[in-house]
């Protein structure tokens, strides 16, 4: 039912999912005891094994949990909601499928002595940093599972994580491949480099009629407008009801001594912290580098080094490397879990904590200081009962409302107008905006989306409730659909009219910075030739693949280019992001460990060791996947 998230709301969700780290697209695969169901419903057959639909889709929805965990308010759920996604996470239970009959085949195992280890160290069955057997039990019930279901589930992730770990673990640079890694990776180049820039001739003549035309016809689809519409939309908000009658005392003591435990002021932590990159997306390999990378940072604090120094030097978070890493004072509830979790178990005798991953990447974090709990009286928590009160009715009456909403609407979903009527609401309208959203309600990526979908778009209905925020919703239906097409000519001459200008300003630059080149390789010396084009020269010494100066894409083209014979040099014309330049490139170096390359010899070996198990564990996993017999029923994943 539509209102099903409302409602919930009501009595609160436990936002705990205790695989946590163990939530993996496999997890309901091997299970077909647990299943019956007819061979229509098999999404996928591996060898003699199905996924039948309700597998896949119990997994999907997991994945989908994950994801929005990860990406909070950037999470689309659309992007989640097509066939290519859904036949990709098919794609991953096949292969661990595939690898779960592998496993089974050479007869790995778990102890369960190793077993009952990996469970006492989860994070989510502990209390003040040891495990609990209540609240293990507790949570597992919670979640709908048995003790042995999710153990069972614990062994088969484990046994089936000891074959592509034993690969990675592995893997290991060769002495050559450091050495060439690090030639190639480390050169430096030496160059002259000329700019030059597009001109804007205000006195060039306009292009002709014949030419506007033609660049019409030839690029009509770059002038399509956007599919537009226009909504009318009523919106539900939260009920204010700070007007009412007065709480008396008694009312708000009884409350304060029903809830006295909570009234506590949080312990406060003054932290620093170091940020190594490695997001969601980021491969196994990045991740595992930066996983290193931050561990020998923190060996670095521990042993005494500068954490403040070490932050500017390493820690790629923009907003608080050059503060030191000063996160200023934590409490519960502003960082991710496992950064909490963290960061409350350091002591200030023991401040440095080890590699802490969340979904950014991984920290190292420096505990500065502590700032005990404090408890609140009645008179310190009295405004903050009167406004949960008030937030309590305004809720219960935003909830009746909603429910009488959506009744109405359900009753005649073409019209909003009977709902309005009924709750005294104004029917509001928004738009025209496109799918990239727009102003005030259309820039809400669920409006958009609502907006534009089948059930409001092709079939003319009111959309589904769409929160949002808290106790903050809206429907919608569409008032006026604007299809693309392709603008008249007059709309858009000034457009082409600019544009063929610019590419007639950069075709001439391009043709000057030929004949700058062209007096180069005649004899004439590059500085000479600038200066009378009134053109600048600038020498770049000893530039890395990292330099931005004197121009990012130049610096690219430039490590593209030979290098020169010895005693000679190389030219060549080549793009800049605003222009051309005339480059002379006079010196490669190679880079060379012994000359103190950017990193040190280990964490190179690291990036090469990391980088080959990653390309060999999925080398393995194609080989295992390519001797599996595999059919796949894409039709029953729509």
């Amino acid at each position: 039912m539509v209102l099903q998230s409302i409602r919930e709301r009501l009595t609160g969700i436990l936002a705990f999912f205790i695989l946590g780290i163990l939530v993996i697209p496999f997890a309901f695969v091997g299970v077909n005891s647990y299943f019956t169901s007819g061979n229509e419903n098999v999404v996928a057959r591996v060898n003699d094994e199905d996924i039948t639909l309700a597998q896949f889709t119990q997994s999907y929805t997991n994945y989908r949990q994950r994801m929005q965990s990860i990406m909070g308010a950037a999470y689309d759920p659309e992007q989640f909601d097509t066939l290519i996604a859904r036949r990709e996470h098919l794609d991953a239970l096949i292969n661990q499928a595939v690898l779960a009959q592998a496993v089974d085949g050479i007869g790995l195992d778990v102890t369960d002595e190793r077993l009952a280890r990996e469970i006492r160290e989860l994070p989510a069955f502990q209390l003040d940093g040891e495990f609990n057997a209540d609240l293990y039990q507790n949570r597992l019930t919670s979640q709908g599972m048995s003790v042995p279901g999710f153990e069972r589930e614990m062994r088969t992730q484990i046994v089936m994580g000891q074959l592509p770990n034993g690969i990675m673990s592995s893997s290991f640079a060769t002495p050559t491949e450091l050495q060439e890694y690090v030639r190639l990776q480390d050169q430096r180049r030496t160059f002259r480099s000329v700019p030059v820039r597009p001109a804007d001739d205000p006195e060039a003549p306009d292009p002709a009629e014949s030419d506007i035309q033609d660049y019409y016809e030839q690029n009509a689809a770059e002038f399509r407008s956007e599919e537009m519409v226009v909504i009318e939309y009523l919106e539900l908000s939260p009920v204010d009801t700070r007007s009412g009658a007065e709480l008396d005392d008694e009312f708000l003591r009884n409350r304060f001594e029903q809830q006295k435990a909570r009234f506590i002021s949080p312990e406060q932590r003054l932290v620093s912290h170091i940020l190594l990159e490695a997001g969601a997306t980021a491969d196994e390999a990045s991740k595992e580098t930066a996983r290193q990378q931050a561990a020998d940072i923190a060996a670095r604090a521990r042993e005494g080094e500068d954490f403040a120094q070490l932050a500017r030097e390493f820690s790629q978070d923009i907003g608080s490397a050059e503060n030191d890493g000063d996160l200023g004072w934590i409490e519960p509830g502003m960082m991710s879990d496992s950064f909490e979790e963290a960061m409350y178990a350091l002591t200030l005798e023991a401040p440095v904590s080890e590699p802490v991953q969340t979904g950014f990447g991984w920290h190292v974090i420096l505990l500065r200081d502590i700032q005990p709990a404090a408890g609140m009286n009645f008179e310190e928590a009295r405004e903050i009962l009167i406004a949960e009160h008030q937030a309590e009715e305004s809720e219960r009456e935003f909830l009746e409302k909603a429910d009488r909403m959506v009744d109405l609407i359900y009753e005649d979903p073409t019209t909003l107008e009977a709902a309005a009527l009924d709750l005294g609401l104004d029917v509001q309208t928004a738009g025209p905006f496109s799918r990239a959203g727009g102003e005030g309600i259309a820039a809400d990526p669920g409006v958009v989306s609502a907006a534009f979908s089948d059930l409001v778009l092709a079939q003319g209905s009111v959309s589904d409730p769409i929160d949002l925020a808290e106790n903050h919703m809206v429907l919608l239906r569409i008032r006026e659909h604007l299809p693309a097409e392709v603008r008249p000519l007059a709309e858009v001459r000034d457009e082409i009219v600019s544009r063929i200008r610019a590419e007639r300003a950069l075709d001439a630059a391009r043709e000057r910075a030929e004949a700058l080149l062209a007096s180069v390789e005649q004899g004439q010396d590059l500085a000479a030739a600038a200066e009378q084009e009134g053109l600048e020269v600038t020498l770049t010494e000893e530039a890395n693949r990292r330099n931005f100066v004197p121009d990012r894409k130049v610096v690219e083209e430039v490590f593209q280019i030979p290098a020169p014979a010895e005693g000679a040099m190389s030219l060549q014309v080549v793009e800049a992001s605003d222009g051309f330049a005339v480059v002379e490139l006079q010196s490669v170096r190679a880079g060379s460990l012994e000359e103190g390359a950017a990193l040190s010899e280990q964490q190179y070996r690291r990036q090469l060791a990391n980088a080959a198990a990653s390309a060999e564990a999925r080398g393995f996993m194609r080989q295992l996947r390519n001797a599996a017999r595999v059919e796949v029923f894409e039709d029953r994943l729509e």
